[in-house]
């Protein structure tokens, strides 16, 4: 089974890791399909992906936000958050026109990596959202 810097991936690494492959093979065409899921999941704010990153994260300790933060600054930070990944993964949706899918690719490392900047750009987006911060 494939190993990350601090031993075997649990479960959800594993699975994460086998779709977003198949996702960057997929993105050697015209369209990334990565860079349009990442959209809805900004758009939406699905539970289901709140979940696959906690889980994801689960044995990997990261500094969490003030949970004491006022409503209103919570969603200020939240819409300051998806706007800005909004207009990278757009970016990138141009640049995935190039035969290389980068978007993908970004996605196998943070899968196998697990950076405490993706967990806190996550706990950014879902403020304010049941079950989040």
């Amino acid at each position: 089974m494939a190993e990350s810097k601090r031993g075997k991936m649990n479960g959800t690494q594993v699975k994460s890791f086998l779709l977003l492959t198949v996702l960057a093979i997929i993105g050697f065409g015209p369209l990334s399909v990565t860079c349009l899921i990442g959209m809805f999941i900004l758009l939406k704010r699905p539970e289901w992906f709140y979940r696959v990153v906690k889980n994801l994260y689960r044995d990997r300790p990261c500094r969490s936000g003030d949970p004491k933060m006022p409503a209103e600054e919570k969603g200020k930070k939240a819409t300051a958050a998806r706007i800005k990944s909004f207009l990278c993964l757009f970016i990138l949706l141009v640049l995935d026109i190039a035969p290389v899918p980068v978007t993908g690719t970004i996605g196998l490392y943070v899968v196998a990596a697990r950076p405490c900047w993706f967990r806190t750009l996550v706990e950014k987006i879902y403020l304010g959202v049941n079950g989040s911060g």
